[in-house]
């Protein structure tokens, strides 16, 4: 419904919009001047990870599945490429026989879930097959590189596979963009499948048959996007809060990921503005009363005419940016009333821009009781301009679960959310060495190189630790002190168990978030983005944080 209200919108609009108005040469110079650094910046990302890929698949070459170093080269691998969910090594039928992390639990039963002849591999040469975007076996979604692997005697014998988090290739670089110049990017595959866009929703679509792209005038410009290898055109669509129109202009060019794929980086500048406006009233625990008293209301009314009054925009638990919002414990959007569309889909994978799992956290927290929890997210009251929200969250049942939650514009970092994203990868090609370190050279030398400023693993800036299952920290390099202690009863000023909420989360894989941790450097609690993943024996956990203040 919400579709086609939007759609015959649009369609009404059409036969009185203006025309779009020439724009100078000038103008075009200047969006080109943004646009071919970006180019090159993701040409480069995708040129090294296919090289690593390469040459991981021929250090395998002649290795059996059984050998200890293969693991070992697995693991190297997904840290010399911070953007890749996972690796895997497939034989010649496609059955996955060796990999890092999610992959495992399926390793001998899994198959590939795209397949490639021999013949269509040595076609390639010495260059990695890249895929459609899609979902990979273990649930994401992403592009996979894929090289072949050949026994001692040169005979096929299997497939390297690495799967790219296409949300980290890209969300960094457009978040920089839309900061430093005002800009967005958007990717798409030559065949019309939208691979990257600030409006997730977007993502996976293609722009061919997508339903909002189906005037005569816009899908003249679709086709002249994927025809022409770079270009420029202006047209009058939605602006980037999608409730009104404006002229857009936008340049592209071509990136070559790898054999068989070419991509469309498109750079507009339809672009909504921050407006300055700050709502600095409501304080934590008043969000906190104010989802108290719609989970009173839920069990006043019954779950159909609550989710009903959630969802209208007008009701009584909408106040600008202030709203409830519900999800059940499988990730499906149950009430979201700015964006009506997105109610009965399902965001278990949903990142923000910095790779924070925003349904999954906002569940684990309802499922360990409910509290507040970090992410990013676009601001209905500021242009839906992304901003740091802290959100409190309650379990309904166990089915279910309602939230609500305030962005921080009276924190130092609100107008910092730009971060360097190589930092953020960085921190996860930190988190990813130790892991690779702690199976090469045991866990408690790993340690030790925490504890020493001077060792190998150190990055300016960042501050790894290492924490069991049970809350016990093993080394902290921020607060030294706390080694040996247990961590799961210290919380923060909004009472969220920094170490638990980890632990949650790298009992789930691992993965980004954001807390609010003390330094004892500057006596005083600091935002910060963490990483966090599973050591190999599952009982230990490494990590690392870079303070955003």
């Amino acid at each position: 419904m919400i579709l086609f209200i939007i759609m015959a919108g649009y369609l009404f609009y059409i036969h009185t919009q203006p025309a779009a108005k020439p724009v100078s040469d000038e103008y075009i110079c200047t969006m080109k001047e943004v646009l071919y650094p970006a180019v090159d910046i993701i040409q480069s990302e995708m040129d090294n990870t296919t090289l690593s890929v390469w040459n991981a698949a021929r250090e395998l070459d002649g290795v059996d599945a059984s050998d200890s170093s293969m693991n070992l080269t697995l693991l190297k691998l997904r840290r010399d490429v911070p953007i890749s969910f996972e690796v895997g090594r497939f034989d010649e039928n496609d059955t996955l026989i060796a990999s890092t992390m999610k992959m495992d639990e399926t390793s001998g039963t899994a198959k590939a879930t795209a397949h490639y002849t021999e013949e269509e591999l040595r076609a390639a040469g010495a260059n990695c097959i890249i895929s459609d975007y899609g979902q990979a076996g273990f649930g994401e979604y992403g592009v996979t590189v894929t090289a072949p692997i050949y026994d001692a005697d040169g005979k096929y014998n299997g497939t390297l596979r690495l799967v790219i988090n296409t949300g980290s290739l890209f969300s960094g670089l457009a978040e920089y963009l839309r900061y430093e110049y005002g800009y967005t990017i958007w990717v798409v595959q030559d065949n019309g499948l939208q691979i990257y866009d600030e409006n997730t929703e977007e993502i996976g679509r293609n722009i061919l048959i997508d339903p909002l792209y189906q005037t005569a005038s816009i899908q003249n410009i679709v086709k002249n996007i994927l025809e022409n290898e770079r270009g420029n055109v202006s047209y009058i669509f939605y602006d980037a809060s999608w409730s009104n129109y404006t002229q857009t202009n936008a340049i592209w060019e071509t990136i070559i990921p790898g054999d068989g794929m070419t991509w469309r980086l498109v750079l507009t500048d339809n672009t909504v503005q921050n407006t300055g406006e700050k709502d600095l009233s409501m304080t934590a625990e008043e969000l906190k009363a104010f989802v108290e008293n719609a989970y009173t209301y839920v069990n006043s009314v019954g779950k159909e005419r609550a989710l009903a009054e959630f969802n209208n925009p007008n009701g009584q638990f909408v106040d600008g940016e202030l709203y409830i919002f519900a999800y059940d414990r499988n990730g499906t959007v149950l009430a979201l009333p700015y964006q009506l569309s997105m109610v009965g889909l399902n965001r278990w994978y949903l990142e923000d821009t910095s790779g924070v799992k925003i349904g999954q956290r906002i569940i684990a927290r309802a499922e360990q009781g409910g509290g507040y929890v970090y992410y990013l997210y676009p601001n209905p009251a500021n242009n839906y301009n992304k901003e740091l929200k802290l959100t409190y969250v309650m379990a309904v049942n166990d089915e279910w679960c309602i939230a609500a939650g305030i962005y921080m514009q009276n924190s130092s970092i609100a107008e910092t959310l730009s971060e360097d994203w190589k930092e953020r990868e960085n921190l996860i090609r930190q988190v990813r060495n130790l892991e690779y370190l702690s199976k090469l050279e045991g866990e408690a030398s790993v340690i030790e190189m925490i504890r020493d400023q001077k060792s190998e693993v150190y990055i300016e800036g960042l501050y790894p630790f290492a924490i069991t299952d049970n809350g016990t920290m093993l080394a902290d390099s921020l607060n030294p002190a706390l080694e040996g202690t247990n961590q799961l009863g210290l919380k923060n000023s909004y009472g969220m168990s920094v170490m638990r909420e980890a632990i949650s989360l790298a009992k789930a894989g691992g993965g980004m978030m954001y807390n609010l941790v003390w330094d004892p450097t500057t006596m005083q609690e600091n935002h910060v983005l963490m990483y966090i993943e599973p050591a190999e024996n599952g009982s230990t956990y490494f990590g690392s944080m870079m303070i955003l203040e």
